[in-house]
């Protein structure tokens, strides 16, 4: 979206004046968000297979490897480190090694 539509857009939900509308406008933008995260999930699956080794982002910044061994909709299993334990692993903080 271009800014000055987003700006035409932020000056609609401005100019709103009862609960009603927001509640359409809110549940419109949860349904919008939650299609491109599907989209967003797809396409990085379709570029993973089970017992690919992967690069997983940590939330402290660290790289950990893995290895896939179940695909779900949204998310991997993986064995993670020496000790072969297995998490459910979001797509989106996976990379290929």
């Amino acid at each position: 979206m271009k800014q000055c539509e987003m700006s035409i857009a932020c000056d609609a939900i401005k100019k709103l004046d009862n609960m009603e509308d927001l509640n359409i406008v809110i549940r419109q933008v949860k349904l919008t968000q939650k299609a491109l995260k599907l989209k967003v999930a797809q396409e990085a699956k379709s570029t993973f297979n089970v017992g690919d080794t992967v690069n997983i982002k940590t939330r402290n910044g660290d790289n950990m490897k893995g290895v896939i061994t179940k695909m779900n909709r949204t998310r991997a299993v993986c064995l993670i480190g020496d000790a072969g334990m297995s998490y459910n692993v979001p797509f989106s903080i996976m990379e290929a090694a």
